[in-house]
């Protein structure tokens, strides 16, 4: 992930539908509703373990960002949360965008549940 902050990065299914958004260098993950999914707890560590994990506004695994993709790990390490981040204000969102090619996701890695990016 970048450490400058600049303008949103669209995250994507593995079948092109656009779920999710976020700004480098805020540790923050948006729905395409502007609704709080998740934030970037290890983006800033160096560490060969993945930086791009994002955990719920509840601490529990999401997701990774996998490219343009928000994908889930099948099979996933526990790991020690660091410092939590404070909830945020609501973003003013990106403007809608088209949809992405489909594509399969790499081995170990499925859709996340539609519930868990728009559900209240």
């Amino acid at each position: 992930m970048s450490t400058r902050v600049g303008l949103a990065v669209h995250l994507y299914a593995s079948d092109g539908r656009w779920i999710a958004w976020y700004r480098p260098g805020l540790p923050y993950l948006w729905s395409t509703r502007d609704r709080w999914i998740g934030w970037f707890p290890w983006a800033g560590e160096p560490t060969p373990e993945p930086r791009d994990d994002v955990l719920d506004p509840a601490d529990v695994y999401l997701g990774t960002v996998v490219g343009d993709r928000l994908l889930a790990r099948v099979v996933r390490r526990p790991r020690s949360i660091p410092v939590r981040v404070p909830e945020p204000q609501r973003p003013v969102g990106p403007p809608d965008v088209v949809r992405g090619q489909a594509v399969a996701p790499p081995i170990g890695f499925v859709d996340i549940d539609v519930s868990r990016l728009f559900g209240d």
